[in-house]
């Protein structure tokens, strides 16, 4: 994957994490996954990627983060529970990181639009993409627990392309 689709991401989750939740995140070593399915447990959340690029984004966060992460937004000391409002608030947190790394993305040359963000909780969250296109894993660290970004990201056509 390309520094330039990667960069853009990078920063923008930083400097949305730090706006809302008052952390900058400790990233930790980026990797590619071996391939699909693969599972995650808490949240998960999906944006597609069309235009210059095309692919999906998908955020994944531990619950507890991702309880931690929502209070914040919401204004509240904590959150008991995933409800509908505190997945409403993560679904805008990573609507706010995806918006700003197309910035970042049209900056570079790369213009591209994004879907609306879908919100998935549970144990066992099985992922999947086309297979020819690869994953870009990059685990993030705040307070609350982990983040992780999975950037599946390729420029347009390439998908079919062998």
């Amino acid at each position: 994957m390309k520094a330039e689709y990667l960069n853009p991401f990078l920063k923008g989750i930083s400097s949305i994490l730090e706006e809302v939740a008052g952390e900058r995140p400790a990233l930790g070593r980026p990797f590619l996954r071996p391939g699909y399915p693969y599972s995650v447990d808490g949240v998960a959340i999906f944006i597609g990627v069309t235009g210059h690029l095309s692919g999906q984004v998908v955020i994944c966060i531990q619950e507890a983060c991702a309880r931690g992460i929502a209070a914040a937004m919401l204004m509240e000391g904590s959150i008991a529970r995933l409800d509908e409002y505190a997945q409403s608030a993560l679904a805008e947190l990573v609507n706010m990181i995806v918006a700003s790394a197309t910035i970042g993305l049209a900056e570079a040359g790369y213009r591209t639009d994004i879907t609306p963000p879908s919100v998935v909780t549970g144990e066992k969250i099985e992922i999947s993409n086309q297979a020819k296109i690869p994953t870009l894993a990059i685990p993030l660290s705040i307070m609350n627990g982990k983040i992780e970004v999975n950037l599946s990201l390729v420029e347009a056509g390439a998908a079919g392309k062998q």
